[in-house]
């Protein structure tokens, strides 16, 4: 029995941690029709971020995490009014492409500059909590997992209560029908864009003490993202939080009781399979979301 809870809890630890790491994917993709390829990297970037502000200042992730948040806010704004604005009304695989120049760009400049070496975060957060004899709780996951849970609420708030929250909204149901009642679309689409690439970065922070950082770290969480935005749905803010306690949830249990020694990679691979069977079987997601279907295709 005690094996059974610790996996559960290394799952939803997991969990977490995936949700903190790919909502803004999910997001920017719903409101705005874009696949932001580039998503890793702006984790990428965080959690880089965060290391700095460790090695230079000794600031935990947590405190660090509130510059970031606004310095890749104001990155993801200028991004999307001199890059992303540009393509955005164009063939979906232009701003796909564009957004993977920007994926290579991005991971390249920060191997210049830090080389490719793997960097890990300190953190005062770092260990377990003892639950009984034989159940361990990571601290460092858990913190990540009530900051996902803190952005999701106030997330879900804004865009139920306030009247830029409403605007988004509707930008993602019909952007056509948006403008003709007076919402300020590219207003809409570059703070959007802006507020993704904050959360995203923030989640990079959070997570540097416990996943290696190196330039390179960006294209699997991309893909991670695809598969919980299959799960959750476009825009889903609530179902991005279900997808991915699914998808950590799943992959534990996979990797602790998968036979000999293969748990890990089988894990992998049942997430992508998880993949397929989604968008064959429900492409709207599990859980529903801001868009409609066919918001990246029309």
């Amino acid at each position: 029995m005690s094996q059974l809870i610790q996996t559960l809890i290394n799952g939803v630890a997991l969990g977490g941690q995936y949700t903190l790491l790919v909502l803004g994917f999910s997001i920017i993709w719903g409101v705005l029709g874009v696949i932001n390829f580039a998503h890793g990297e702006f984790v990428m970037l965080g959690a880089y971020g965060a290391w700095i502000a460790s090695e230079e200042w000794g600031l935990e992730p947590i405190v660090s995490a509130v510059p970031i948040f606004f310095i890749m806010f104001a990155v993801g704004f200028v991004l999307q009014k001199t890059v992303v604005n540009r393509v955005i009304d164009r063939e979906h695989l232009v701003s796909l492409l564009v957004m993977f120049a920007v994926s290579i760009i991005i991971a390249n400049v920060v191997k210049l500059r830090y080389q490719a070496d793997f960097r890990r975060t300190q953190t005062e957060f770092d260990g377990f909590w003892a639950l009984g004899d034989n159940i361990t709780i990571p601290r460092a996951r858990t913190l990540i997992l009530v900051a996902a849970l803190l952005v999701l609420v106030a997330l879900s708030q804004f865009l139920q209560r306030t009247r830029l929250g409403k605007s988004i909204r509707a930008a993602a149901q019909n952007r056509e029908a948006a403008q003709i009642v007076g919402i300020d679309i590219k207003w809409v689409y570059a703070f959007t864009f802006a507020l993704c690439i904050g959360i995203t970065s923030v989640g990079g922070a959070l997570a540097a003490p416990v996943i290696p950082v190196f330039p390179f770290m960006g294209p699997p969480l991309t893909l991670y993202a695809f598969v919980i935005t299959a799960l959750s749905g476009l825009g889903s803010v609530r179902g991005a939080f279900g997808g991915a306690m699914a998808l950590g949830i799943l992959q534990a249990f996979v990797a602790r009781y998968a036979p000999g020694g293969i748990g890990t990679n089988l894990a992998v691979i049942v997430a992508f399979g998880l993949l397929v069977i989604i968008l064959v079987t429900r492409p709207q997601g599990l859980f529903g979301g801001l868009a409609p279907v066919d918001a990246g295709t029309t």
